[in-house]
C-alpha cells in the first residue's frame, strides 16, 4: 500500500513539475517567443517558395514548410515549430537513395527547468541543416521520412547553398559537395556580409574542406 501511495505521489509530482515548465515559459514544441518574433520578421520578407519531383516523391516549399507526397499522398510535413528556407535533392550519404538537405531556422526550450545537460535548450532561433530520407514502410503505400542527420546550431547562418555530387569518393566521403553563402547572426535576421564556404561529406555530416 505504502508503494502505491509512493508511486501515485511520484506521478503527480511530475504532473505538476511539467505543468510548471508550460507556466515558466518552457515551450517543448519549439514555438518560443523569439521563434514567434522570427516569423512576424520573415512575414515582409519575399518567400523562397517552389518545388521540385525526383524518383515519383515531389518536394513542395512554401511559406516554410517543406511537405513531401507520393502522387496525391502527403507523407511527411516539416515541423510547425521550423522555418524551412531552402532545401536540395541528392544522394548525399551516398547509400543509392534520395536525400533531402534543407536549410531552417528553430530554436528550442525547455524552460526554467531544463537540465544543464541539454545542449539544445537554445530559445535563439539559429540555423540548421536537417537530412531525410524516403524510407519503405510497410503500412504506408508512399513511404515515410526518416531523418539521416541534423545539426546543431550553426556558428553562421546560411543565405544560399547549392548541392552536388561532383567531389571525390572515397571509404568515408560520399563525394556530396556542399558550397555556400554565410553571414552572421543579427537581432532582425537580415542579411550581413558573407563569404563561400565547401564542405564534404565525411562518414557523418559535413566537414570543411
Amino acid at each position: 500500500m505504502i508503494k502505491r501511495l509512493l508511486s501515485i505521489s511520484l506521478v503527480i509530482a511530475l504532473a505538476a513539475l511539467l505543468a510548471s515548465c508550460g507556466e515558466a515559459g518552457g515551450a517543448v514544441d519549439g514555438f518560443t517567443p523569439e521563434f514567434k518574433q522570427f516569423l512576424e520578421i520573415r512575414k515582409g520578407r519575399p518567400e523562397n517558395s517552389y518545388s521540385q519531383e525526383l524518383d515519383g516523391y515531389i518536394y513542395a516549399l512554401e511559406n516554410g514548410v517543406l511537405r513531401v507526397f507520393r502522387e496525391t499522398e502527403e507523407i511527411w510535413q516539416s515541423d510547425d515549430s521550423w522555418y524551412v528556407e531552402d532545401f536540395r535533392l541528392g544522394d548525399v550519404d551516398g547509400d543509392g537513395n534520395a536525400d533531402v538537405l534543407m536549410s531552417l531556422w528553430k530554436s528550442y526550450s525547455f524552460g526554467a527547468y531544463s537540465p544543464q545537460r541539454m545542449e539544445n535548450d537554445d530559445a535563439s532561433v539559429r540555423c540548421h541543416l536537417f537530412l531525410y530520407t524516403v524510407r519503405a514502410d510497410s503500412r504506408r503505400a508512399g513511404g515515410r521520412m526518416k531523418q539521416l542527420w541534423g545539426s546543431s546550431n550553426l556558428p553562421r547562418p546560411i543565405y544560399e547553398f547549392e548541392l552536388t555530387m561532383d567531389g571525390e569518393r572515397t571509404p568515408v566521403a560520399s563525394g556530396a559537395v556542399l558550397r555556400t553563402v554565410e553571414g552572421r547572426y543579427t537581432e532582425d535576421f537580415s542579411r550581413t556580409e558573407a563569404r563561400g564556404f565547401v564542405y564534404v561529406w565525411r562518414g557523418w555530416g559535413f566537414a570543411e574542406e
